[in-house]
């Protein structure tokens, strides 16, 4: 899987996952953290999630989304992100399993 160097970004950029279709960073920018997740869907278009904990001015997200754009150039021809943004008060990293009786009848 391609990993790009973000460390020419103007923000802090950790990867946290990385599949062969998606990325998901913690970002920090001016001391807030920023959850990015982006999918390489079809050239041209990224779809991207943002989670901003705290407030999300102009200000914090243009940088934000130039950086979203030179990642997406990385991996091909794209020219819109379609993003979905939500503030929250605190973010949280975890898991949640899949109960196992839904698995067994599914027979996965």
């Amino acid at each position: 899987m391609p990993h790009y160097q973000t460390g020419h970004f103007e923000n802090e950029w950790r990867l946290v996952r990385e599949t062969p279709t998606s990325q998901k960073y913690r970002v920090t920018a001016d001391e807030t953290q920023v959850e990015v997740d982006i999918h390489f869907t079809a050239e041209k278009i990224l779809t991207v999630n943002i989670v901003v904990e705290g407030s999300a001015g102009k200000g914090l997200l243009s940088p934000i989304m130039d950086e979203i754009g030179r990642l997406g150039l990385n991996r091909g021809d794209y020219a819109v992100i379609d993003y979905t943004l939500a503030e929250t008060e605190k973010l949280s990293e975890g898991n949640y399993a899949i109960d196992d009786k839904d698995r067994e009848h599914r027979k996965l």
